[in-house]
């Protein structure tokens, strides 16, 4: 599983970088051979005036095929990546599970009684 992680207007420093990667692994680490990269971007949407206003936005391109995203707005970079990450956990394992169950009654619908 590749990894990318980018800030706007926030500095990624490396105790953020391995904040990103541990909290990513414990969420994915069971779906790793399911995901081909992850990408995580992290944005402060305020700037200097405060308030609740990171956001970190996570995006799983799946194997075969899909694309997962998922965001989280907190006031610290560390607590929205904490939030994204188990939002993508529970969104991943959903759409597993989505496409291991067989669609029930995928044909025509009989209208007689």
């Amino acid at each position: 599983m590749q990894l990318e992680i980018r800030g706007q207007h926030l500095r990624v420093d490396q105790e953020l970088k391995e904040h990103v990667e541990r909290r990513l692994a414990f969420a994915l680490g069971r779906f790793g051979s399911r995901i081909a990269d992850v990408s995580v971007r992290l944005a402060d949407l305020n700037g200097p005036r405060g308030g609740i206003d990171t956001r970190c936005q996570i995006v799983a391109q799946m194997i075969p095929s899909g694309r997962m995203m998922v965001e989280a707005t907190e006031s610290e970079a560390e607590t929205a990546v904490s939030a994204a990450a188990v939002r993508m956990g529970r969104a991943i394992r959903r759409e597993l599970d989505r496409r291991r169950t067989p669609q029930r009654g995928g044909g025509r619908r009989s209208l007689s009684p």
